[in-house]
């Protein structure tokens, strides 16, 4: 038998005995190895750039290995010794794709170091950014079509209740006697759906204080709104910083605290102040922090768990690091992030706060979890617009959110 003939066979026995049973029975995905020039180069840009946790090689294989951890049982091989250029560098050609969680924060980044990408939409609705490491492999980072449900649909405040509280006299704060407007009730439209930018947003005019809230109740979510602020301010904060906030887990009768807002955790709106903490009625969390000052505290990851509610020895108010929050009239991104008795806030892709142990006074005296509730946005004195509202259902926060390793 020629060997012609010979491979023809073994071929042909090959594919039919696929068609007969499995022979190869895989049983997942362990590693991708490649050939890199530089193996320092190499290893640095996936440890830095790419943010893969690195695994310990055997001293003998250290100049010449680098190994990866990309997932439980996944791996990424680094071997020295290339000496040829890497053929296929167009993204439509050969690749392989690593998984993210959102493309936004991942191109901002690329933007910031000045590196090149490409990013595009799938046909599924999937956000694909293509890059390429030191020796031209191409990298494909993917973030999955997701269900995300928007809360506003664009079209009016369906789904959504409004609460104004009382009237402001004309001069100073003092409502003794004055009734609160009520619920949805909005005689002056402080509340709607207008276009903005050439998207639908909701519009907020800050005319007279209140919030609107969903009416459904939501637990284990990822939150992402963005926001940016109006012109107009008004009695009695025309002299005082743009302010609104993001409240949630929020429970019980509109108006608790301090006339106009339900009891519940805030993620603070305010200028310069984005992504900072307050507890509304009583509503308390544990937070790492560092003392500043006379009576300030800073979310330091660092710090000391400390107590923040009404009544703590810290007060329930913890400021955060830094100022992500773009200038007035720029859209910024909020990512609030809820599982169980955990919280993260996130301005403009910077984790600005890790929250723990959710909770408000208990019925019968102590404290009971807080963990799910609506989502109120405040109406406090300022213009503000509020756009793509959606929120996800998940069952962990992201270990990257939480600065854990993989």
């Amino acid at each position: 038998m020629t060997k012609a003939i010979l491979f023809c066979t073994i071929l042909s026995g090959l594919f039919f005995t696929g068609l007969l049973s499995a022979q190869i029975p895989v049983t997942g995905y362990n590693h991708v190895a490649l050939a890199v020039s530089d193996i320092d180069a190499s290893a640095r840009f996936y440890r830095e750039v790419i943010g893969l946790e690195p695994i310990e090689v055997p001293e003998h294989l250290k100049a010449i290995r680098a190994w990866f951890r990309i997932a439980p049982g996944q791996e990424l091989h680094l071997l020295a010794g290339r000496s040829l250029p890497v053929a296929n560098n167009d993204p439509n050609g050969a690749h392989f794709s690593l998984t993210i969680l959102d493309a936004d924060p991942v191109e901002a980044y690329l933007k910031s170091k000045g590196l090149p990408y490409l990013r595009q939409q799938r046909f599924d609705g999937a956000w694909q950014i293509y890059i390429t490491d030191p020796d031209g492999y191409v990298i494909e980072l993917n973030e999955p079509k997701v269900a995300w449900r928007y809360l506003l649909d664009g079209a009016d405040l369906t789904g959504w209740d409004t609460y104004l509280g009382p009237q402001f006299p004309p001069a100073g704060e003092d409502r003794t006697g004055m009734e609160p407007i009520g619920l949805n009730k909005d005689p002056k439209q402080v509340f709607s759906m207008v276009t903005e930018d050439g998207q639908k947003a909701l519009h907020i005019t800050g005319e007279q204080f209140g919030g609107i809230s969903t009416t459904d109740v939501f637990e284990n979510y990822h939150l992402q709104l963005q926001f940016k602020w109006g012109k107009r301010k008004w009695h009695p904060r025309e002299n005082s910083k743009m302010d609104s906030g993001v409240l949630y887990h929020a429970v019980g009768e509109h108006g608790q605290d301090w006339g106009y807002w339900m009891q519940s955790q805030e993620f603070q709106i305010q200028e310069g102040d984005c992504g900072e903490y307050w507890g509304l009625v009583g509503a308390g969390f544990d937070i790492r922090a560092k003392k500043q000052g006379e009576k300030d505290w800073v979310y330091d990851p660092g710090g000391e768990l400390t107590t923040f509610s009404e009544k703590s020895a810290a007060g329930r108010h913890c400021m955060k690091p830094g100022n992500p929050e773009k200038p007035a009239g720029e859209w910024n991104t909020i990512d609030l992030y809820c599982v169980g008795d955990t919280a993260v806030h996130v301005v403009n892709g910077q984790v600005v706060m890790v929250l723990l142990h959710s909770r408000r006074p208990g019925a019968s005296g102590g404290s009971e979890p807080l963990t799910k509730g609506k989502i109120q946005l405040q109406s406090e004195g300022a213009e503000v617009y509020y756009r793509n509202i959606r929120i996800l259902p998940i069952d962990r926060i992201p270990a990257a959110i939480l600065g854990e390793k993989k």
